[in-house]
């Protein structure tokens, strides 16, 4: 038996290997991703339809606990949960729109006129850019995957790594 061998067994074996040290990783990294791995496809929809519906919102209509909850999230997305959606909105970039929302929720955040001197605003921004970070590190891999149905305005996004001015 060589060391690559790829019998369904054997990679069976090594996802299994690669899923436990991944969420060993994650919970030393303080981020647990078990609730939307386990949330039902409705939802996950949901969440994928507030993020698309609330790009439309002026983002200094967004009460800082709500930007909370959306860096929570943005911080838990990957491309699995991106990958389940892609079946149920029959759109190959389902990232976009929480892409999207992120960036615009931390310009709010950066434009606020308390920022330079409101520690706890620093910290939600940080938050948000480390969201978007794990956004944009799942979105490429979606990308990769479906390059000939990338829009232009998600490459404009992706291409811009600061913040959209509103």
């Amino acid at each position: 038996m060589s060391g690559k061998d790829s019998s369904p067994a054997l990679l069976e074996a090594r996802i299994g290997v690669l899923e436990n040290q991944v969420r060993f990783l994650m919970r030393l990294s303080g981020i647990e991703l078990s609730a939307l791995r386990e949330a039902s496809d409705q939802d996950l929809l949901g969440h994928y339809q507030n993020a698309a519906q609330s790009i439309g919102f002026s983002a200094q209509d967004v009460p800082v606990p709500v930007v909370e909850r959306w860096a929570e999230l943005f911080l838990q997305l990957s491309e699995i949960e991106f990958t389940r959606l892609q079946g149920l909105v029959e759109y190959d970039h389902t990232w976009e729109p929480f892409y999207t929302l992120c960036v615009k929720l931390q310009t709010q955040v950066r434009q606020g006129k308390n920022f330079a001197i409101d520690p706890g605003s620093r910290e939600l921004y940080a938050a948000l850019d480390k969201g978007r970070k794990n956004l944009r590190d799942a979105a490429i891999i979606m990308i990769r995957k479906h390059p000939q149905t990338i829009p232009l305005r998600a490459r404009v996004l992706l291409e811009a790594d600061r913040p959209l001015s509103i």
